[in-house]
């Protein structure tokens, strides 16, 4: 044996002969044999399980049997349930699936998007238009332009919401491009609502002098860039500490609105996830951002409250400003409880925030030049 290779076919061959020659009694109380080839000559084998019974008591069972048959052996059970009463174990780890916006979605919101966009549009052209008409310059038609222009960008932030993104790298561009879009698009948009509100309520509160001064168009539109201004710094100031800590990225996380996991037809096991932004600060850059802007929203509520009887002669649009004021605090609400709640539903986010945007900025460009429109 000293000497043994298994190419030294004299002792292979000896080796089997014992071998053959060998039997011993088994656990089941049959004898073990061993063929000429070296395997075990069995006609049968028992498969036991150790199980919970109904009163919970652990007993063996048997569950199947190997049998020859031919050239093969089978396993031979009852069914899945008896052998598996656990269910039937998977098979291997776990396949992971992206998943993504349906496509449904995508294409209804696309098309409503498209639709404000060119609603927009049509309302700024109209409105330079007819710039020099008394009722148009009334309304401020400077301060209506950067309504418009915050609309454009809160309707592309729609679109962009509901593009499916399987790839990690345009995950990671829908993700840090959103707050910027969201951002800047309420500071134009609704930030001319919130000045125009403060301004009918000086209107009527304040000396003739001092709302002279202080509410021209030039003034009140360095207010809202102001605004702009402030998104832009705090956004650079987010990119870049996030960026030198490389948390800019795109992680993997369970999808809420489907099961966790499901099994397939031969026990393979499918997990769901979605593309969420993985850096941490955000949950700060949005208490930030949405925290001046609900304050500001906020102080507008109280006054379009308070001038909601207003109805002077030249000022026909207080009234306007004031529904305006109230459907941009609805939309705010929307936005930022469901960016806290709503991130790992990879259907319902997309869904509820891009409707809200929808339905409000729709709504605020309605109000704005709508009246303006059917006067001319």
């Amino acid at each position: 044996m000293a000497n043994f290779t298994y190419a030294n076919s004299a002792v292979v061959s000896r080796m089997f002969e014992h071998l053959q020659n060998t039997m011993f009694p088994g656990i089941s109380g049959n004898d073990v044999r061993f063929n000429h080839e070296g395997i075990r000559d069995i006609d049968q084998v028992r498969i036991l399980q150790y199980q919970l019974n109904d009163d919970e008591i652990i007993i063996r069972v048997e569950v199947g049997e190997v049998v020859n048959v031919g050239d093969y052996s089978t396993f031979q059970h009852t069914n899945d349930s008896f052998l598996f009463p656990d269910g039937v174990p998977t098979d291997g780890v776990p396949i992971e699936e992206v998943v993504t916006v349906t496509i449904g979605l995508t294409v209804v919101y696309v098309i409503l998007a498209a639709a404000g966009l060119v609603f927009t549009i049509i309302c700024l052209v109209f409105t330079i238009f007819f710039r020099n008409e008394r009722l148009i310059r009334l309304s401020s038609p400077n301060l209506n332009y950067m309504i418009g222009l915050g609309a454009i960008v809160l309707y592309i932030n729609v679109i962009i919401l509901v593009i499916p993104a399987k790839d990690t790298n345009l995950a990671a561009v829908i993700c840090n491009v959103n707050p910027w879009l969201i951002s800047l698009g309420c500071s134009l948009c609704y930030g001319i609502i919130i000045i125009k509100m403060i301004r009918v309520w000086v209107i009527f509160n304040r000396p003739l002098e001092f709302k002279a001064r202080l509410f021209r168009d030039y003034l009140m539109t360095l207010f809202v860039l102001c605004l702009a201004i402030i998104d832009v710094v705090i956004l650079l100031l987010y990119t870049v500490i996030e960026a030198t800590r490389d948390n800019l990225g795109v992680k993997l996380t369970s999808n809420r609105e489907l099961p966790e996991e499901t099994f397939g037809v031969t026990a393979e096991r499918h997990k769901y996830s979605l593309y969420i932004c993985e850096s941490k600060g955000q949950v700060y850059l949005y208490a930030i951002l949405f925290g001046y802007k609900g304050i500001l929203q906020v102080l507008a509520l109280l006054l379009a409250f308070r001038t909601r009887n207003v109805k002077v002669k030249g000022l026909d649009d207080s009234v306007y400003i004031a529904a305006s004021v109230y459907v941009t605090s609805i939309v705010l609400t929307v936005i930022i409880v469901s960016t806290y709640t709503l991130r790992e539903y990879v259907n319902a986010f997309p869904a509820v925030v891009g409707m809200g945007l929808l339905l409000g900025t729709t709504t605020i460009i309605g109000l704005v030049f709508i009246p303006r429109v059917s006067k001319q």
